[in-house]
């Protein structure tokens, strides 16, 4: 596979037939080689409970309350009957030590992830299923497929009999922007590596080798990634197989009923290149915000050093603040269904020329990103036909 690098003057005049072929050129070459080198095996094999606290001593233990639990069987004598349950209280004993240590451990190196303590006590408290349930064969992934596309259009037309998208431009007050980002930085080897090293090792149905193997071999394909990548951010285009997302329906809670399409959120997969691009470009668009100070003052997600916690404790403090002074506080929450789901393109684009000061290549990005964007549904083994997105962010 051809690894060498584009002159960054040459990627001006390129054209969007020419990324595309590049794409899929550099996807066509990895699956083919991945196929010929490591063939697809169908093997059957036993689901593994996981447990990672068990270590040598735990190991020992076992082996030998095994041993004394065949003398037991053979001579039946009842010393060694005794022997034997001794041994297993101490097994029994020390497996709960290892366990408690491991998780005790586990839980102080992750003290600041508030998403990964949440998922551990719910794991452990047995209040989260630690399997996923099966999708009912009655259901198929067109039925799904219609399920998600007809929600959206319903929520759409309910908003739009009420305020139609011409009104909502026209009454939008925007802020001079002074400063314009009109132009993406091609990036470099160093912080293209930087991206994808610290990136999640997730594999989707859409992609042509596991994410783990391609970390591997990044060294021998890093050179081409850079110049898709670079391609897409100097002349404004975002590859057409970026573009397509596999959905994976997901029950909302363990406790309900599978066989209802209503408990199932869309959850859309995409190919990890097409990640990493969004990645490189989210970066870009955050320095400019931040120098700029664009951020909402009350922005809390997707934003750095920010969270539901940082969130919390604002209302908090607030409420606190308020009942010092003798106040009475009503607090009202929101939830709005398919917020991202039923995001209108037209509106998205028009705040952020108008308020965020996008112009240039990098506005004409987004349309690209937002434009003939696919998605279909993958269930039991089973595709659904592809569906264009006409609304909503992936």
């Amino acid at each position: 596979m051809p690894c060498t690098n584009i002159e960054q003057s040459s990627y001006l005049n390129a054209t969007p037939t020419e990324v595309d072929y590049l794409v899929n050129n550099f996807t066509s070459s990895l699956r083919t080689t991945l196929d010929t080198v490591a063939p697809v095996k169908t093997k059957a094999s036993n689901q593994k409970y996981l447990t990672p606290w068990y270590n040598s001593q735990t190991r020992i233990l076992k082996q030998i309350t095994r041993k004394l639990e065949r003398k037991w069987r053979v001579t039946n004598l009842e010393d060694h009957h005794l022997a034997w349950r001794n041994s297993l209280l101490l097994y029994k004993k020390a497996l709960r030590k290892a366990r408690t240590c491991y998780y005790s451990s586990l839980i102080e190196e992750n003290k600041n992830n508030p998403r990964f303590l949440f998922s551990t006590v719910a794991r452990l408290t047995k209040s989260q299923s630690s399997t996923e349930p099966t999708i009912p064969l009655t259901l198929t992934s067109n039925d799904f497929m219609n399920f998600f596309t007809n929600k959206i259009f319903i929520i759409r037309e309910k908003i739009t009999n009420n305020h139609s998208t011409d009104v909502i431009l026209s009454t939008a007050t925007f802020s001079t922007i002074d400063v314009k980002l009109d132009s993406f930085s091609p990036i470099d080897l160093s912080e293209l590596t930087s991206v994808i090293n610290s990136s999640k090792p997730s594999t989707c149905l859409l992609d042509p080798i596991p994410t783990k193997l391609l970390k591997e071999v990044l060294p021998l394909i890093n050179s081409s990634i850079l110049n898709m990548i670079n391609l897409s951010l100097i002349i404004g285009y975002v590859p057409q197989a970026f573009k397509v997302a596999v959905v994976k329906p997901l029950l909302k809670k363990p406790s309900l009923d599978p066989a209802l399409l209503a408990n199932y959120r869309p959850i859309s997969n995409l190919p990890f290149i097409s990640k990493i691009l969004e990645r490189v470009v989210v970066k870009q668009l955050t320095d400019h915000l931040q120098r700029n100070g664009l951020f909402e003052e009350f922005q809390s997600g997707f934003r750095a050093h920010h969270s539901t916690e940082t969130a919390l404790v604002k209302v908090t403090n607030d409420l606190l603040m308020a009942s010092d002074s003798g106040l009475i506080s009503v607090l009202v929450l929101l939830d709005l269904s398919g917020a991202f789901d039923t995001v209108d393109h037209n509106i998205l684009l028009e705040r952020l020329e108008h308020a965020v000061g996008i112009t240039g290549t990098v506005l004409q990005w987004f349309v690209s990103y937002l434009s003939n964007r696919l998605q279909f549904v993958q269930v039991n083994g089973e595709s659904s036909s592809h569906t264009k997105v006409i609304y909503g962010v992936p």
